[in-house]
């Protein structure tokens, strides 16, 4: 039974002891654990660079979807355990929980840190965005033919996209619902035309993508990466363009307080926060970068239009928006 604390949701026994996620293989020697809410081989293709770079550390890294790796975390630190060092997810609003636990340290003071733009860092819940991912609307080509491809978010709660769209559980990966319900001219109206207009949920954006390369479902909303990945490998996918804009998510990274490696957590969190570290972001693992002066990946439109949302409401109007996606999920599925 999941339950509301301090507002936020937190599955602690079953968190604690039972984590249904992709993990890494790791060695039983690692210096550096690592909690991270990067697709399996995302994170994979993060954790080599690093490995590469310190020749001398090696990391222990769990992955999961954002809100899964939220509760775990807050689940081992509750019962006195959660002895990590690195912990990286897109729920921002989960971050806002964890400063006021005092469970984070003050990176955002670091030198590196100070390169990137306010909305990709934030001083009261001290993260800063490991990585910078935008939503983009991606579509099956055999489906969907050329000039029928959605061109605006409003579009897709149309009778057009009906039964046709394919969505990410808010339950497990938050990025895409907590934007739309913080954001300008989105909100619960959208959130419900969305639910109600036949919308399939799963588990991970990584699966919802596979519906719509497979053909089963038409059209998804993913971060960039994950389309890039699969779009690489030949899946008959494409992005489309909302008039809109670009939904952009900065992914929250932090440093642990009481960390067991505090030393090496601090080397490789300044590095992934440097030019440098940023650009293996960019161009190893395929992310974009809140940093401007690296390079953009190749094959994700750019320049785009941003468009933000207020992370901080999700948080302090918790209770209310996790009640009503539970509602409106359940009563969407009877429909």
């Amino acid at each position: 039974m999941i339950k509301h604390t301090n507002g936020l949701l937190v599955a602690l026994g079953f968190m604690a002891f039972a984590f249904c996620s992709s993990t890494i293989a790791v060695a039983k020697d690692s210096n550096l654990i690592f909690y991270s809410s990067l697709s399996t081989a995302a994170q994979a293709t993060l954790v080599k660079a690093i490995e590469k770079k310190f020749p001398d550390i090696k990391v222990e890294s769990i992955t999961a979807g954002g809100v899964s790796l939220y509760q775990r975390f807050v689940a081992e630190r509750t019962a006195g355990k959660g002895k990590i060092d690195l912990l990286h997810f897109s729920y921002t609003p989960g971050w806002y929980d964890l400063a006021k636990r005092g469970y984070v340290s003050n990176v955002t003071q670091f030198p590196e840190a100070k390169k990137f733009p306010a909305w990709g860092k934030d001083e009261k819940a001290q993260w800063v965005g490991l990585r910078a991912p935008t939503l983009q609307v991606i579509y099956n080509t055999d489906n969907v033919k050329p000039g029928e491809e959605p061109k605006s978010f409003a579009e897709l709660t149309t009778p057009k996209w009906k039964d046709r769209l394919v969505l990410v559980d808010p339950f497990q990966s938050a990025g895409l619902w907590d934007f739309f319900y913080a954001a300008d001219g989105f909100g619960e109206k959208y959130i419900k035309g969305l639910l109600y207009n036949g919308a399939l949920v799963q588990s991970r954006m990584g699966a919802s993508t596979e519906r719509v390369a497979t053909g089963e479902r038409d059209v998804t909303m993913v971060f960039e990466y994950i389309a890039i990945r699969r779009i690489n490998k030949g899946a008959k996918i494409k992005i489309a363009p909302m008039k809109e804009g670009t939904p952009v998510v900065p992914a929250s990274f932090g440093m642990v307080k009481g960390a067991p490696n505090p030393k090496n957590a601090e080397k490789v969190y300044r590095w992934i926060l440097s030019k440098e570290g940023q650009t293996v972001i960019t161009q190893n693992v395929k992310i974009n970068s809140a940093r401007s002066d690296v390079p953009h990946v190749k094959g994700i439109p750019y320049p785009f239009k941003a468009i933000s949302s207020n992370a901080e409401k999700v948080y302090k109007e918790q209770n209310k928006y996790r009640d009503f996606m539970t509602k409106h999920i359940r009563d969407a599925k009877k429909k």
